[in-house]
């Protein structure tokens, strides 16, 4: 009977990593077909901001940042945002009720002063208390919005579309560094879409170790300290291949809450951000999707493959650890909010192949590795391991995980993704990110997926807890 066990879990192993890695080639194909499409069809980012920024009917654009204890970063990253080169945009930033100084700062440092405005409640959230202006006509894209406290960004993000005036937002983290042509490269894909584009997904990286100069990046680097190394050949794995490859099938199933752009009109009809989820980003666009595939019109959501923003991530063990069990946490609440989504095919790409994935390879992935885990540890006490067999599976699974950063370092060289300060130093960082990141990282991150399964089940009170910000270096 055991011996029946162990071939049927080895062959199911097997075969679900073979799928795995079929889905990964899949995705990179799809990635490159992507960078292909868009050298001929993306113009330069000169040629964009000339046909753009001279045309009378370029839409506006809201960017909604939802603020809670930032005085370490708020000053610095408002003045990134208000480097942002685009002709029509304003500038909402959604105070929590702050317990720190970051509404005193923001008072003292843009000339702020309370004035009337009529906020129409288009979407739920905490009561609005005043609405403040800068003084100072160099300040004048800046509106502050001081609202009770709702415990969770999503709160914020709802305020900020209360008080939006244009037809499409962006919502960020206050903590982001935008790139000044974020918007124009967004937006380009938005009007020059067959189809109407509901939502935009950025490319995003991380700001750990980058210098900022006058509220942009002006040396980019690849963090040095562990925890932020690997998180930044996460992200590009996730951006370059995994969302640019998707969004090639319009099955793209997240757009980033850290920095993405939405329709207000379809965000609304579709009932704002939910104020319970642990994953807003992932349930909102979901929602976009049932309310358009229910209504039968067609839809797009679409990547820039071009870094657009830089995040601050986890810089301790511990930040990180919070991280991935909300976000572990988030994933199985989209698994269970959202299953009448999944493998149906009214919801188009998105709910045939997209969920269906993500249930197979992400969700179910962690517990996978758990039971294999505990499943090797049994067989090495019994004696049962073959280990020319093992040796040469997993050396196969390693050798295709660096391959996989190879790749993204060609995507990345043949795309200018990234303008980084030394391109060889940043592309063998990422190297060694990649070499030791199966041994170190990953296990990490599946045990944090698995406690996050379990509290989700036990319904442990969710607490959200926001990362403690260092800031960046900034150049004198």
């Amino acid at each position: 009977m055991w011996l029946t066990i162990y071939y049927i879990f080895s062959y199911l192993v097997f075969g679900y990593t073979m799928l795995i890695l079929f889905s990964y080639l899949f995705l990179v194909i799809q990635s490159y077909r992507a960078q292909s499409a868009l050298k001929v069809d993306l113009p330069d980012d000169e040629t964009i901001k000339y046909l753009m920024r001279n045309s009378p009917l370029t839409p506006g654009v809201s960017i909604i940042a939802p603020a809670y204890n930032e005085e370490v970063t708020i000053i610095d990253n408002i003045n990134s945002l208000m480097h942002i080169d685009y002709p029509n945009f304003e500038i909402i930033i959604v105070n929590d009720a702050s317990t720190d100084r970051t509404m005193e700062l923001l008072i003292n440092e843009y000339q702020l002063v309370e004035v009337p405005y009529d906020v129409a409640m288009k979407v739920p959230s905490k009561p609005i208390k005043r609405v403040l202006k800068s003084t100072d006509s160099r300040y004048s894209k800046l509106v502050v919005v001081d609202k009770e406290h709702g415990g969770r960004k999503s709160d914020g993000s709802n305020a900020g579309i209360n008080v939006c005036s244009n037809n499409y937002f962006v919502c960020t983290d206050v903590d982001c560094i935008i790139e000044p042509m974020a918007l124009y490269r967004m937006m380009w894909l938005v009007i020059n879409s067959h189809e109407p584009m509901i939502g935009v997904s950025a490319t995003m990286l991380m700001s750990n170790n980058c210098t900022v100069e006058n509220g942009r990046v002006s040396e980019a680097r690849v963090p040095t300290r562990f925890i932020p190394m690997f998180q930044q050949l996460e992200y590009l794995r996730s951006f370059l291949i995994g969302k640019l490859g998707w969004s090639t099938i319009n099955a793209l199933p997240n757009v980033s809450g850290g920095f993405g752009l939405f329709d207000t009109d379809v965000v609304v009809k579709s009932g704002g951000y939910d104020q319970t989820s642990m994953a807003e980003d992932v349930d909102m666009l979901l929602r976009m999707v049932t309310y358009m595939s229910n209504s039968g019109h067609p839809f797009r959501v679409a990547q820039v493959p071009k870094v657009c923003c830089w995040t601050e991530g986890p810089n301790t063990i511990k930040q990180l650890y919070r991280q991935r069990i909300r976000w572990a946490r988030g994933l199985f609440e989209i698994v269970s909010h959202h299953r009448k989504l999944f493998a149906n095919p009214h919801y188009g790409v998105i709910g045939t192949f997209t969920l269906p994935y993500i249930f197979m390879f992400e969700f179910i992935a962690p517990m996978l590795e758990a039971c294999g885990f505990l499943f090797m540890i049994w067989l090495v006490l019994i004696g049962g391991v073959n280990w020319n067999t093992a040796f040469i599976i997993f050396g196969m699974i390693y050798l295709f995980s660096v391959l996989m950063a190879f790749i993204i370092m060609l995507f990345d060289y043949v795309a200018d993704v990234v303008d980084w300060e030394s391109k060889l130093k940043a592309y063998l960082t990422l190297l060694f990110a990649a070499i030791i990141e199966p041994f170190v990282y990953h296990p990490f991150i599946s045990y944090c997926s698995n406690i996050g399964y379990w509290q989700f089940i036990r319904k442990t009170t969710a607490v959200w807890t926001p990362i403690q910000r260092k800031g960046v270096k900034k150049k004198s």
